[in-house]
């Protein structure tokens, strides 16, 4: 009696694609522009620096560093995510493996190539305003304008140093002096990264007046979150805990009590948001991570009948490529939380499967943060894309001061992330063992979000450690902790020397 309620199922199914859009090759940034006359008007400088923002999330219409791809492959580098097509997508899986091949695209067209696009417009933003003699272009404009401008342009190093290490420092639109550049040591990248931030903060308003109330453009608060995380990077732990501790009693955040809302549009854990933009671009109203790791099909929203169709062994292999994401937890991180923990609860999701192989009644788990997986043009837009939010600031602020050996002020920051997820109070009282539970709550509050959890496996240098005991990632290389330099720069420019390794 089954049989034709499984076809006609199948037949809707079919009718629908889903399909994982790549990264893709991305033109080189423009080799000169006219900084003279670019600024006449606050209005214009707006339009300037809402192109940063654009690009940050949309870039031409794929995903890159800044709006999922870096969440989604440094997340398959660390023990994070796995991804559904394994060996069969080659690119995809070097990242999974640790096996990055020197002709792999992401590094240079996903992290590279863009970050150095947002780069040069935001150099010629700061060259365009301070060239600027209009008596249109106020005080308050000009430090508007090069403040958000610094802050881009140390957010997009904080990624190539912690992709690439050394990079080259370019601080100018002059492509002359930029042609042949050299890598910077990564110590001084970080020393521009935070005087640049350093720089922001001074010039930014602290609240969110410009954009009537959204959080979509930086102030003062962005510049100072971030600043306590890059502090945190370079072991600062005296200027993390200040910086931290000022965006946490600035009075414009709270943890929300109710998981499932922190990444609403406007969310007041929110310090910094991208505004999505719906109209022919895709991925739509919708996050990459949305599109990418969650499934076409909800297991768990479907009735009792319609799962007991979709678990029956004959027809279950049909509905994989609709119920499974592009990219799932792997068992490292679905097996991280703790019993009773509501971020495992709200944050993920889950689809068992029938005792068929390959499937043999293992479990699925996907994040579930972003919850809308297919977009519609004109549709409603319930989350923007989070980019910094006030629970990392709790954790950056108990790292610093258990390394400072305030082990109480360390406890009970982590008690606060611990309670919002409905855990009790941690019961670490040394240094070492608050740096653990650190470490623990970074990975179940973090996850799935801008690679905190490969990005902290290196620098509290446990990389090696734990992800050479993953089989999936033998024989284990530690070079693979820094991706290849992409060979176009090698090989137009012979003072940037290749990483070890490739």
């Amino acid at each position: 009696m089954i049989q034709p309620y499984k076809l006609l199922l199948l037949a809707c199914l079919i009718t629908f694609s889903c399909s994982c859009k790549k990264l893709i090759e991305i033109n080189p940034p423009t080799k000169t522009i006219n900084t003279e006359k670019v600024f006449e008007s606050p209005e214009m400088v707006d339009a300037a620096l809402a192109g940063l923002y654009s690009q940050l999330i949309t870039g031409i219409g794929s995903m890159t560093f800044s709006n999922g791809g870096f969440t989604i492959y440094s997340g398959m580098s660390s023990d994070e995510l796995v991804n559904k097509n394994s060996t069969i997508d080659a690119e995809d899986y070097q990242f999974l493996s640790n096996k990055i091949n020197i002709n792999n695209g992401v590094p240079g067209n996903g992290i590279w190539v863009p970050a150095y696009q947002i780069i040069y417009k935001a150099n010629a933003i700061i060259e365009g305003i301070n060239n600027s003699r209009s008596p249109n272009v106020t005080d308050s404009t000009r430090a508007q304008g090069i403040g958000e401008a610094k802050f881009v342009r140390a957010f997009c190093y904080f990624y190539l140093v912690n992709s690439f290490g050394d990079v080259p420092l370019v601080l100018t639109t002059d492509y002359t002096k930029t042609v042949l550049m050299e890598r910077t040591p990564a110590d001084g990248v970080y020393t521009q990264m935070i005087s640049d931030l350093e720089d922001a903060k001074s010039k930014l308003g602290s609240d969110y007046a410009i954009t009537n109330g959204e959080r979509i453009r930086p102030n003062k608060w962005a510049a100072t979150a971030l600043l306590a995380r890059v502090h945190l990077y370079v072991k600062h732990w005296e200027e993390a805990e200040k910086n931290a501790t000022a965006v946490i009693n600035a009075g414009q955040f709270t943890l929300l009590a109710e998981p499932e809302k922190v990444f609403l549009k406007n969310s007041r854990e929110a310090i910094w948001q991208l505004m999505l933009n719906a109209i022919n671009i895709q991925p739509g109203n919708v996050t990459w991570e949305g599109k990418n790791m969650v499934p076409l099909t909800r297991y768990t929203a479907l009735d009792p009948s319609t799962q007991l169709l979709y678990q029956d062994p004959d027809f279950f292999p049909l509905l994989v490529p609709y119920l499974v994401p592009a990219y799932y937890l792997s068992d490292q991180q679905a097996s991280a939380f703790e019993g009773g923990d509501k971020r495992k609860e709200k944050w993920t999701d889950s689809l068992p499967t029938p005792a068929i192989a390959p499937y043999n009644s293992m479990t699925y788990y996907f994040a579930f943060k972003y919850t809308e997986q297919e977009s519609q043009v004109n549709g409603p837009m319930p989350q923007y894309y989070m980019v910094l939010r006030l629970a990392e600031q709790y954790l950056i602020r108990a790292e610093a001061r258990a390394q400072l050996n305030n082990n109480a002020g360390a406890a009970d920051d982590i008690n606060i992330i611990r309670g919002r997820a409905g855990l009790a109070n941690t019961t670490a009282g040394t240094r070492e063992a608050l740096l653990d539970a650190v470490a623990q709550e970074r990975r179940v509050e973090l996850f799935a979000e801008w690679g905190h959890r490969w990005l902290d496996l290196k620098r509290t240098q446990k990389a090696d450690k734990v992800l050479s005991q993953l089989t999936y990632k033998q024989p284990w290389q530690t070079t693979q902790l820094l991706y290849p330099i992409p060979v176009k720069e090698t090989s137009d420019n012979p003072h940037i020397i290749q990483n070890p390794g490739y």
